[in-house]
């Protein structure tokens, strides 16, 4: 099945550059336009279905989108599974002086280096680690809760119709990363842009993804 990826509008944690998380802050004006300017783009799209994750962000973004086409999809389906990556104590703080301690740490200047140079869901174990509070999600935790979630949309579809997904931009990330690395650029997709993934069930019970298309302003059925 093919599952279109949004991530939210832009939300005044994304204006401060501050870690969200499983944190929110509703759509700034800005925000807003851009899933209006989408809702344009995608409104062809043969969506039967609507899911997103429970932040207010994504509800907000997932109304917007509703409101202006005609998709047909009845309720949206709010997932708790499909959360943004939780972040512990560094939740509301700074994002770029955080990364950059434990980027010098492993030889590296900033988070996206550290991307480059290792891995996103290593440098997610290493902030993990880095929190004093013990609280910040594993990459390991994160992908056994994405994965079900995945899994769940597939499960849930055996017409195999389209439907779209409003996420978070780590998710996205990760997702691109451990699939289709050659076409993670840039690393931290943009507010209000679409990836266009292929579902399929997996040999074991999961999920298998292949990522067509990665921050797209508009994509086609």
């Amino acid at each position: 099945m093919t599952l279109y990826v949004v991530r939210h509008g832009e939300t005044y944690f994304n204006q401060f550059d501050q870690f969200q998380g499983w944190s929110d802050t509703p759509l700034t004006p800005t925000g807003i336009q851009q899933i209006q300017n989408l809702a344009i783009q995608l409104k062809a799209l043969p969506i039967t279905a609507v899911y997103a994750s429970d932040m207010t962000r994504a509800r907000q973004t997932a109304s917007i989108l509703s409101h202006h086409t005609d998709w047909q999809t009845g309720n949206v389906r709010f997932k708790s599974d499909l959360r943004e990556h939780f972040y512990g104590s560094f939740e509301g703080q700074k994002m770029a002086p955080v990364w950059e301690r434990i980027a010098n740490d492993h030889g590296c200047q900033t988070y996206d280096d550290l991307v480059m140079q290792f891995n996103v869901d290593q440098a997610q174990d290493w902030l993990s680690q880095a929190d004093p509070s013990h609280l910040a999600e594993t990459s390991q935790a994160f992908w056994a809760r994405m994965t079900t979630g995945l899994a769940n949309i597939v499960n849930e579809r055996p017409d195999q119709s389209a439907a779209l997904l409003v996420s978070h931009s780590s998710v996205i990330r990760a997702i691109v990363a451990r699939y289709a690395p050659e076409q993670l650029d840039p690393i931290t997709p943009d507010n209000g842009r679409v990836t266009q993934l292929k579902l399929s069930r997996g040999a074991t019970g999961g999920v298998a993804v292949e990522v067509v298309n990665y921050n797209q302003s508009a994509v086609t059925a």
